[in-house]
């Protein structure tokens, strides 16, 4: 292995790109995370508390995933073991240990595929009955159940549409699958959430042309209850629900209704072991009210979500507390899509939408730090790769990774050259300590001596960062430096020289650490 020579790592440029959306919100510049692929579907995120996260979507040759380490950039996507051509519909979820589940729809059943934390994805198994055609599946993870998947499911010949589920045990087996609706229901689109207060599904009844929302919650002995009532009967097709559960037990359901001429979002709550409130109308009249997520932090505190006439709204709720008036998260110069919406324990959160702007289609996102409020919204994909579906999750530290489908709208995408693409924001803080570093990237990773590099990252705040060079398999330091830092993105190009004066061949350890931060290291390979 040869040696670092410190006077021949030269620092041509440190560049502070594009500054996010407000003082304390930074974007990192977006990266691709899957190269095109005819066929690629829209990507699912999830994610815990301390900034882990997972991604999920389907390919022409099945399902394939990708992790995130907190602060750390996206591994190399996989395809699930078991997954094949056809699939689709995929949603995953992830604990606070790191187990996660990826669940889809292939050849008309639900599939499912579990990560024991720090392992890779088991192979997939099927969930839903032969002779029945499932859709729409979902699942989440916490409380006696790891995980629990619920779908829609209708037999072949025909007949009611049921909202069905089936549980795990901790060490990965499935019980036997249980109706959550009542047998004679038209029950469609259903949300679960599930926390160590408990799990509740919610779903869709159809009743001719008139709609409204049930939901049941899992009992001790693995049963769920009667279903209940939470919405009043509507004509809207809006009507689908989002639900979040607390740790205290206490939930919370959102749905869009028509009401006269106004489609109104709704919500209502359900203490733990009481009944559902009676819904309370959280957006303002008017039309074109859709799309509503809800998300609860670890002490109930709830956030909602929808999209208004074209601008994204949210609305905050403190724990046993009324609905706080509605605020616009996009602005009026874009026509915005559905949000997707995530809130960490501590109560930093995250929402994303798709938006049109002229020509453009974009992804777009507003961050919130748990002791703070939502910022602007910043656009955070490329303009010249029409955007689709973006999706992301924040951690505590208000690490929000958020990943999207790029492709021609216009195209179907079964036909069309679709990707996968990312970005990083730092929700930052109010309070003070030291800068988070997100994102160390080298560009390339390997390279020929005395070949040039580039070095990114991101910063959550302005610091100092120290950046130095170690073999790999450890051993004294051989080169560093110390450098000023700008919030949001930074670059570094390092120029290497020949022989003993620059890196020799061999395998290379980086690690940046900010003044009073944890550090982040990468691996550069001299070849």
């Amino acid at each position: 292995m040869g040696v670092v020579n410190r006077t021949a790592i030269t620092l041509l440029a440190l560049a502070a790109l594009p500054a996010g959306a407000s003082a304390t919100t930074q974007w990192l510049p977006p990266s691709p995370l899957a190269g095109q692929v005819r066929g690629t579907g829209s990507p699912a995120v999830a994610g815990n508390d301390d900034g882990r996260a997972v991604a999920a979507w389907a390919t022409p040759a099945g399902v394939v995933t990708t992790l995130r380490t907190p602060g750390g950039p996206w591994y190399q996507p996989v395809r699930v073991p078991g997954s094949g051509r056809g699939a689709t519909q995929v949603a995953v979820a992830m604990t606070t240990g790191g187990q996660a589940a990826v669940t889809w729809i292939e050849g008309g059943r639900v599939r499912v595929s579990l990560r024991p934390a720090r392992r890779r994805f088991l192979p997939a198994i099927a969930l839903s009955l032969p002779g029945r055609i499932a859709t729409t599946p979902v699942v989440a993870l916490g409380g006696a159940c790891a995980p629990l998947v619920a779908w829609s499911g209708e037999a072949v010949t025909g007949g009611a549409n049921t909202i069905e589920s089936a549980c795990a045990s901790s060490s990965g087996r499935f019980a036997a699958t249980r109706s959550v609706s009542q047998p004679d229901e038209l029950a469609f689109t259903p949300a679960v959430a599930a926390s160590a207060g408990g799990s509740v599904i919610a779903w869709r009844r159809d009743e001719g042309d008139q709609h409204r929302v049930r939901a049941a919650v899992r009992q001790r002995d693995g049963s769920f209850g009667v279903p209940a009532d939470v919405s009043q009967a509507s004509s809207s097709v809006f009507v689908d629900p989002a639900v979040a559960i607390a740790p205290s037990g206490d939930a919370i359901a959102t749905w869009t209704l028509l009401r006269g001429a106004d489609v109104i979002t709704q919500a209502a709550s359900l203490p733990s072991g009481g009944v559902w409130t009676k819904p309370d109308d959280i957006s303002r009249p008017g039309t074109q009210a859709r799309g509503s997520q809800v998300a609860t932090d670890g002490e109930g505190n709830a956030v909602a979500t929808w999209v208004r006439s074209g601008v994204v709204q949210a609305a905050t709720r403190v724990a046993g507390q009324p609905w706080g008036p509605p605020r616009d998260l996009s602005d009026g110069s874009v026509t915005a899509g559905t949000p997707r919406l995530s809130v960490s324990g501590a109560g930093a959160a995250l929402v994303t939408w798709p938006a049109t702007t002229g020509t453009s289609y974009v992804a777009q996102a507003a961050l919130r730090a748990a002791t703070a409020d939502f910022g602007a919204p910043a656009t955070i994909s490329d303009p010249r790769s029409p955007a689709i579906a973006p999706e992301g999750v924040i951690g505590d530290n208000g690490i929000a990774p958020v990943v999207w489908q790029w492709t021609d709208p216009a195209l179907d995408p079964s036909i069309a050259q679709t990707g996968v693409s990312s970005a990083t924001g730092l929700a930052g803080s109010d309070q003070p300590g030291p800068a988070i570093l997100v994102d160390l990237r080298a560009r390339p990773a390997t390279v020929s001596p005395g070949q040039r590099f580039r070095v990114t990252f991101g910063l959550s705040n302005p610091s100092r960062v120290r950046l130095a060079i170690t073999p790999s398999a450890g051993g004294r330091e051989l080169g560093a430096l110390a450098l000023s830092g700008a919030d949001g993105a930074n670059a570094i190009t390092f120029e290497g020289g020949l022989g003993g004066a620059a890196l020799g061949r061999g395998r290379w350890r980086l690690t940046a650490t900010p003044r009073g931060g944890t550090s982040r290291s990468l691996i550069l390979v001299v070849r």
